[in-house]
């Protein structure tokens, strides 16, 4: 298969030149375009669209389009030959001659002048606007003869000036294509290695892809589209997940999100994590990899909040203050009563870049470290920390000395009273006095007096979400849902509402949709499932931290029952005791 190469000629003569070749260059489909400085930024488009492997130019139109185009570009050299036939012609001439060009053209011509003994003036420009103001220097000085490209030659003649155009031979022409041709040819084994690549991507069940700072898609597999739920013609991630720019601007940063963070896309139950690939130029590219499932090594997971996280919650007007007077702060209420929706609502306003979330899975000094890191990363961005009580009580007093410090603006998030976890020895008195007097409870869902506001309210956010438009619940069913205990709070009403609502056929949610009533309890419970180190057990930490999160659940499912917790451990209290005062 032929090359099919393009060569723009910046004056008529090298058209001619590349015509008469033809016969010579016969691995070469070759379409030759007249196009200087000033045309040829209106051609990259139709280049682009005709299917070119690489385009032939020379000086400064072969820079611009270097700048301009993604196509290889291939600069057609100024020779020995060349410099010999202009030189030797402007050597007889009488007149004052001068050079004007780039510097690539004026070291050549300035090495073999002075060999040749031929003493010309010259004048350095690195862009085409310059010219004119060359022009008219040389013009001042009594320049009559001007030496330049086709750009430079047709504004001398405007200016008055003889123009002598530096024109290119067949050897170097014929140079051009040389190059062009071994071009071609790395960049076509280049070309099916990366093909193999992308195929191997292609089979992985993981999602992978690769992204620049503007969210565009550069490569993503299968899996990574299907996770992210993409459309297969999406070239970017921002338009539906605006959060992701916060966390690659946070990489490019020095975010490490490879490590012991990961990033929770809580739309689509997403983990994600990213670094940035070494590149040659400026344009930083990241990599990403999506999975359904919390990275092993990962604890810490981290969300990038905006006002259109999908997190329903309904409070009434002329209740409490949505509003964080100083920092830190502190909302606490059982899961799924509203906490990142009341903080996304108090604080957004003064978080431009949105808010940061992060939740602690596990106690270690590397999660202590990411945390800092990324607080910092944020400028002024507010931080909501969920899950501080699962670190030591040191890494406790070194977080509370860092925020005050650093006058960090941070949310604690709790399910229970802060003071009710200080009093059983799981929340450090240095953190806990950092948000003394500055705590929000928040109640839960069942036992707010606009309960069935609520239930209205959720329904109409689910229409607009899906599309729909239910007019509203039938009497029985609205009483079934009154009567129900929501024990996952906003986030149990959602998933039932959604259940309600995509199911539903006609106008009114009927008395047929309480039959999944129920699964959507368990789906919505299922989700909010105790923390690991509490009810549950985070076997990815440390063997001294697994030790104090099991007596810790002893403790608590015996009624704090010291004695009890340590007969039921096989030790003696005063070594349980012990236990619970290590940091």
């Amino acid at each position: 298969m032929k090359i099919k190469t393009i060569v723009i000629a910046p004056y008529p003569g090298l058209s001619e030149l590349t015509l008469s070749l033809q016969n010579e260059l016969q691995e070469f489909e070759i379409v030759v375009e007249h196009g200087d400085l000033s045309r040829v930024l209106p051609l990259i488009g139709r280049i682009h669209t005709e299917g070119y492997d690489v385009i032939i130019s020379r000086g400064g139109t072969a820079k611009l389009l270097q700048k301009h185009s993604y196509l290889p570009v291939v600069e057609i050299p100024i020779s020995g030959f060349d410099i010999l036939r202009i030189l030797t012609l402007v050597k007889e001439y009488k007149a004052k001659c001068e050079m004007i060009g780039f510097p690539n053209i004026i070291e050549g011509f300035m090495s073999v002048s002075s060999l040749m003994e031929v003493d010309i003036s010259y004048t350095v420009i690195h862009q085409e606007q310059e010219v004119g103001a060359a022009l008219a220097d040389a013009k001042a000085r009594g320049i009559q003869v001007v030496i330049g490209d086709s750009i430079t030659v047709k504004m001398a003649a405007e200016s008055g000036l003889q123009g002598v155009l530096i024109t290119s031979g067949k050897e170097s022409l014929m140079e051009a294509f040389s190059r062009a041709g071994q071009l071609y040819k790395s960049a076509e084994k280049l070309k099916i290695k990366n093909e193999m690549y992308e195929a191997m991507l292609g089979k992985l069940q993981g999602g992978y892809a690769a992204a620049d700072q503007g969210g565009k898609l550069e490569f993503a597999n299968p899996s990574f589209k299907h996770l992210l739920k993409l459309p297969e013609t999406a070239d970017t991630l921002y338009a539906m997940y605006p959060g992701l720019r916060e966390m690659l601007r946070d990489v490019g940063r020095g975010a490490d999100f490879d490590r012991a963070t990961a990033v929770y896309e809580p739309e689509q139950g997403l983990y994600l994590q990213a670094q940035l690939l070494p590149a040659a130029d400026e344009h930083r590219l990241y990599m990403l990899l999506a999975s359904e499932e919390e990275p092993e090594h990962s604890g810490l997971a981290a969300s990038y909040l905006l006002a259109e996280a999908p997190f329903f919650c309904h409070q009434e007007e002329g209740g409490q203050e949505t509003d964080f007077p100083a920092y830190p702060a502190a909302v606490y209420g059982e899961k799924g009563s509203g906490r990142k929706r009341y903080i996304i609502n108090a604080a957004l306003s003064e978080s431009r870049d949105g808010i940061l979330y992060l939740h602690i899975r596990r106690s270690s000094e590397e999660v202590l470290k990411a945390m800092m890191e990324l607080m910092l990363y944020g400028g002024g961005r507010v931080t909501a920390i969920e899950g501080a009580e699962m670190l030591s009580a040191k890494q406790q007093r070194e977080l509370a000395e860092f925020i005050i410090k650093r006058k960090m603006k941070t949310v604690f998030l709790f399910d229970r009273d802060p003071e009710v976890l200080a009093a059983e020895e799981r929340l450090a008195g240095k953190l806990l006095r950092s948000f003394q007097n500055r705590r929000t409870s928040l109640p839960a869902l069942r036992d707010t007096p606009w309960l069935e506001r609520s239930i209205r309210a959720c329904l109409i956010w689910t229409n607009e979400r899906q599309g729909k438009q239910i007019a509203g619940i039938r009497g029985e069913v609205m009483e079934a849902l009154l009567a129900h205990p929501w024990q996952g709070n906003f986030t149990e009403l959602r998933t039932v509402m959604e259940l309600f609502v995509s199911a539903a056929e006609g106008p009114f949610i009927e008395r047929e949709a309480l039959a999944m009533l129920e699964e959507g309890s368990r789906k919505a419970r299922s989700g909010l499932a105790p923390a690991p180190g509490r009810e549950g057990l985070n076997l990815r930490q440390p063997l001294e931290d697994i030790e104090r999160d099991i007596i810790r659940t002893v403790l608590e499912q015996e009624g704090m029952n010291q004695s009890l917790a340590a007969k039921r451990l096989g030790i003696n209290r005063s070594t349980l005791w012990r236990k619970l005062k290590q940091d």
